[in-house]
């Protein structure tokens, strides 16, 4: 988040803790107590230890409050840390009973909600607008408002306190709080997504991962799963107060020797509990352990109720629709035009080709299709909801297709084998299973087959180590720490989806210019994002793309603005555009600069190497031999 950011939020403090009234009004009303309401729940050993945090975390706030100076810092840095940590240990079941109230507190609120209107991007939360005004490098606006600040905070928690005892703590609730914790703590926490001034982003993962065993200790029962967990929490909470540095934390290790264990001590005490879990569908699996484990995300999350359980038959319908020129208006064009699977899926230009006798009115490079199915969002500007809306929106643009999804379905329907292979398809009668909803389904359940998380990087997050370099590694080690890319790009899916929910994916301002090499660059003209929303502070926002397979799908950027990793990185390194000397109103990129040496850029992409994925590729391969046929 930049400082102009925090200035904003800051002068706005003394309000915000009306999001959390407003988010806690519906409890109000639910809970009252009037003929017919739910009566409070029992109390557990878990929930008493829960309350007793919150309280905790009022009384810090409370003398954090007392030692705001405009001069010495120390003791409000010194009240601010014991804040946070004893946020963080409340944090695992806050954030599962409570997340709008937590992400108030300590973290991005979700974009354009009720909660939220359409306002400036990467807006910090309470704990980091107070960290922004008492640490080096963040805003100075005043002990006034940030006292307005840390007193809404108080309220809010006043506000909650009282409902505590309507709040389901059994075990059951304790453990799959705690599973959704070691997501965040992995993938966000050691980043250092929420903690960018202080510089105690482990040691902050430490006092979460110790709040998750103080819950799971107060809900154990006999079974020798439950010590098995505590003794894995112990042993990972261990390791990283020995381990403090956010530069050179070794995530790597961690997350083999510790994050994996304590992951799979949790799966085994829940499976010591009766099974009432209740399906649901999911993007990462209810009963996957760890967010690296193979097959721990479901391709067809983000698919609309409409689309149906894809088949091996589905998938062949649409490599064949994927490569089926008489889509287009003219006839001329298939999806394969531009997204050659020979080419990653992209074409290996700029920018995309339109139509003859056609433009694009803001031109931008032709995206990889590779785990596409791993974005709640399609498009660099997010205006498509599923990979079935994707394609019609392509198959109708004037620029791209020229046609639409019914006229693609109307003139395949004179074919006897598309027929057929509808028909196959969708286990229904040939006559009329040619339609533009289907077409649209089986183009989106092919493009949802190309994916897979398989890389060598993948096979060193589960326990193979060695198949990577020691270049490699170094690499993740600043992709995540140093280099601060995991803050923006999060594991595992190093895309901008925001575990552990994975339903957050927020754009980014971050500058790119019109034309790399300029010695006076200028921003990129394309609204981005507020092309579709029209909201002015969205003006260059942008979808985060993936930066799996980023050494097959060159050039980058929305524009292709970059031809090589090198460049990228570079820019990265400047601050972004406005560190590079544009004006970028409202980049949401930190303007200071990296200073990554020559060598640790190296490393850094050497690690991005590691990230493709040729099982896709192969699987790509004779999907694309189907689609000749």
């Amino acid at each position: 988040m930049s400082d102009s950011t925090v200035a904003r939020r800051l002068a706005a403090g003394a309000g915000i803790g009306a999001l959390t009234l407003a988010a806690l009004s519906a409890w109000r009303v639910t809970q009252a107590p009037v003929p017919g309401a739910r009566p409070p729940i029992a109390a557990t050993p878990a929930r008493e230890h829960f309350e007793r945090g919150l309280d905790s975390l009022r009384a810090d706030l409370d003398s954090l409050a007392r030692h705001i100076s405009d001069r010495d810092r120390a003791p409000s840095q010194h009240w601010f840390r014991l804040a946070r940590r004893d946020y963080k240990r409340v944090e695992p079941l806050l954030a599962d009973v409570a997340p709008t109230l937590a992400q108030q507190l300590n973290g991005p609120l979700p974009a354009e909600s009720e909660d939220r209107p359409a306002g400036p991007l990467g807006a910090p939360a309470q704990f980091q607008i107070v960290e922004g005004a008492i640490f080096p490098g963040g805003a100075s606006p005043g002990r006034d408002s940030v006292r307005a600040t840390i007193g809404s905070m108080r309220a809010s928690l006043e506000q909650f306190r009282p409902l505590t005892r309507y709040i389901d703590a059994s075990p059951r609730v304790v453990l799959d709080a705690a599973r959704l914790e070691l997501a965040r703590v992995t993938a966000l926490g050691l980043a250092g997504f929420d903690s960018d001034l202080s510089g105690d982003a482990v040691v902050e993962a430490a006092a979460s991962l110790d709040g998750m065993r103080a819950l799971a200790f107060a809900s154990r029962n006999g079974d020798p799963s439950w010590v098995r967990l505590d003794s894995a929490l112990a042993a990972a909470s261990a390791y990283l107060r020995t381990h403090p540095d956010f530069r050179s934390l070794d995530r790597l290790e961690f997350i083999t020797d510790h994050v994996d264990p304590v992951g799979r001590s949790l799966a085994a005490a829940r499976a010591s509990l009766p099974d009432t879990l209740v399906p649901l569908r999911r993007f990462w699996r209810q009963r996957a352990a760890t967010l690296f484990e193979e097959g721990a995300f479901d391709p067809s999350a983000y698919a609309p109720d409409f689309a149906p359980t894809s088949s091996p038959a589905l998938v062949a319908l649409g490599a064949r629709l994927f490569a089926e020129p008489r889509l287009s208006g003219p006839g001329t064009r298939s999806c394969a035009f531009c997204h050659d699977p020979a080419r990653s899926f992209t074409d290996g230009r700029p920018q995309a080709q339109a139509l003859p006798g056609t433009h694009l009115n803001f031109p931008r490079r032709v995206p990889t299709l590779l785990n596409a199915a791993y974005q709640p969002t399609l498009f660099d500007d997010s205006r498509a909801a599923s990979l079935e809306s994707q394609a019609e929106l392509v198959l109708a643009s004037p620029a791209e297709m020229g046609g639409s999804a019914a006229l693609g379905a109307e003139r395949l329907a004179h074919d006897s084998s598309y027929r057929e292979a509808f028909a196959r398809a969708f286990v229904a009668p040939a006559e009329g299973a040619v339609t533009a909803r289907a077409v649209r389904i089986a183009l989106a359940a092919y493009v949802r087959s190309l994916s897979s998380l398989g890389s060598r990087f993948d096979l060193a997050l589960r326990g193979e180590r060695g198949v990577v370099t020691e270049e490699e590694r170094r690499g993740f080690t600043l992709f995540m720490g140093k280099a601060r890319c995991g803050t923006c790009h999060f594991l595992p899916l190093f895309n901008g989806t925001m575990p552990p929910d994975f339903v957050l994916s927020e754009p980014e301002i971050i500058g790119v210019p019109a034309r790399a090499g300029e010695a006076h660059p200028r921003l990129d003209p394309d609204p981005g994002r507020a092309g579709v929303d029209h909201e002015p502070t969205h003006r260059a926002a942008f979808k985060v793309p993936t930066v799996r397979n980023a050494s097959l799908i060159a050039p980058f950027m929305h524009n292709g603005a970059f031809a090589t990793l090198e460049q990228v990185v570079d820019f990265y390194d400047r601050g972004g555009g406005a560190g590079a000397g544009e004006r970028v109103p409202g980049q949401t990129l930190p303007e200071r600069p990296l200073h990554l040496t020559r060598a640790e850029k190296d490393d850094l992409i050497a690690f991005l190497g590691s990230l493709t994925d040729s099982t896709v590729l192969r699987r790509s391969d004779a999907l694309a031999t189907i689609a000749r046929r």
